[in-house]
């Protein structure tokens, strides 16, 4: 998916075992796990792997590859491992020579949503030079998100600016899906006044005036 420096490489497996410990695994989570092979850490990037300032919010970011028996996609494991895990992590989860990544961004002790990509070729992608883990990190949940980070935003200002960009697609869309329906004239007005208000502050977030 990411074809990261050699710097970051570790390739550590480990036992399933060892995780259903670490994880303290649920019965749902081992029996998700029957179709994995193998799980391995395979980078790490940190200040020291990636040569660059280090940072408070994102200080590293593991990313494991997940090996399974069929195209399947042992979420719940998944969630649970990452549960344990207190940094950043990005999932592959791979099948032959098919591969799909899910991503879920740690903001403060709360987990948020996990995002997926589709199952594609294996087809490894060059990452940029960056200055930070922050910036790295920002550069890997576009392969997830439609709007792109700004430059000079953190990545916790990106992903609260992401989150209110789709609950505002969803208002917009929702809203005029109402307004076609809708027959009353004062009715219609009250949605158009809203999805105004709405696509306003939708441009305002992706950085227009």
């Amino acid at each position: 998916m990411f074809k990261f420096s050699t710097k970051t490489v570790v390739n550590r497996q480990f036992k399933l075992s060892d995780l259903y410990k670490q994880m303290d695994a649920s019965k749902e989570a081992r029996r998700d796990a029957a179709v994995i092979e193998k799980v391995v850490l395979t980078n790490v990037l940190s200040p020291k792997t990636l040569n660059c300032e280090p940072d408070k919010t994102v200080k590293e970011v593991y990313v494991f590859e997940i090996s399974v028996s069929e195209r399947y996609v042992p979420e719940q494991f998944i969630k649970e491992l990452d549960n344990s895990i207190k940094l950043h992590t990005l999932f592959n989860v791979r099948h032959g020579d098919y591969e799909l990544s899910l991503i879920s961004y740690k903001l403060g002790s709360s987990k948020g949503k996990y995002y997926r990509t589709n199952w594609e070729d294996e087809d490894d992608m060059d990452v940029p030079l960056v200055s930070s883990v922050p910036e790295l990190y920002k550069f890997i949940l576009l392969k997830f998100w439609v709007y792109p980070p700004f430059e000079s935003e953190s990545v916790d200002e990106y992903v609260k600016r992401y989150y209110r960009l789709a609950k505002l697609d969803y208002q917009i869309s929702a809203t005029s899906a109402a307004i076609n329906r809708e027959s009353q004239s004062k009715k219609k007005f009250e949605y158009n006044a809203r999805l105004k208000g709405y696509i306003a502050e939708r441009e305002s977030l992706l950085g227009g005036r």
